[in-house]
């Protein structure tokens, strides 16, 4: 009998900068260890860094998830959201039949983006 096990892929850009691919990787990190009903998070990226999108997709696969959850963590609706990393995601799902992959709409879309920014905007005033 197969476990259920849910497993979040988050998808940023990728810089030069090792301190700012660094910071996606904690950010996953952060959201593994909290109360967020996923028993796998792994970070990867667009271009630059690494791991690259097929790779993130293949360390979650490795480790036997029922689902995978794509998330682009991204601000806006450009070409990388709309064309490249659906793309991706198309050509790599072949590679795990087994496995439902499935993306969600990317950061900067999400309704509660206003509160966060207020909120961190009013704190910080």
């Amino acid at each position: 009998m197969k476990i259920n096990k849910n497993a979040l892929l988050i998808i940023a850009h990728g810089s030069r900068k090792k301190v700012s691919n660094i910071e996606i990787h904690q950010l996953a990190n952060r959201i593994l260890i909290s109360d967020s009903g996923f028993d796998i998070v792994q970070s990867c990226f667009l271009e630059i860094a690494e791991p690259s999108i097929p790779e993130g997709l293949k360390i979650c696969a490795n480790q036997n998830p029922s689902n995978i959850i794509v998330f682009p963590y991204f601000l806006a609706a450009g070409r990388h959201v709309i064309e490249d990393i659906p793309e991706i995601i198309e050509q790599e799902k072949a590679k795990y039949p087994d496995i439902s992959i499935k993306s969600v709409p990317y950061l900067g879309s999400s309704p509660v983006i206003v509160d966060i920014i207020k909120t961190l905007a009013e704190n910080n005033a």
